[in-house]
């Protein structure tokens, strides 16, 4: 529970800054955006849960969630657009839970786009299907080790 009201306040400030300071315009759904941005949440916390599983230390964590952090933000497309990335490195990108979700977001808020369009479905599943994943992993690890 802890979690899930710091998810809302870190998306509540970025949802501040985009519209209000920035002055970004949103041609879609506000609901669709907190949504995606709610499950991304999930999804880095299952991934955060998962590396606590593997991990003896806190210093060991510490690394880990750097180590893999840094590499999916920078492929994801946020930072770098994935069309000019090199053709091994694009199809990676493709796979990462965060790159068809900024693909949705965008799609959402500059085109006005729903849930009707590819992109934006695709996003959804995508973020859905790893935090599945990621959350089973953990789990796994979680019994494991006991």
């Amino acid at each position: 529970m802890t979690q899930f009201i710091i998810i809302s306040v870190q998306i509540a400030l970025v949802l501040v800054f985009t519209f209000a300071v920035f002055d970004i315009p949103n041609e879609g759904s506000l609901f669709l955006v907190i949504l995606m941005m709610m499950l991304q949440g999930l999804c880095g916390m299952a991934l955060g849960l998962l590396i606590s599983a593997f991990c003896d230390s806190e210093s060991t964590a510490i690394q880990l969630a750097l180590g893999s952090f840094y590499p999916l933000l920078l492929l994801s497309g946020v930072v770098w657009p994935i069309e000019a990335m090199p053709e091994p490195v694009y199809y990676i990108a493709l796979a990462l839970p965060q790159t068809l979700a900024a693909e949705g977001i965008r799609a959402i808020l500059g085109r006005g786009w729903d849930m009707s369009y590819f992109e934006v479905w695709i996003g959804y599943l995508t973020t859905t299907a790893w935090w599945l994943v990621l959350l089973t992993l953990a789990t796994v690890v979680l019994r494991v080790r006991r």
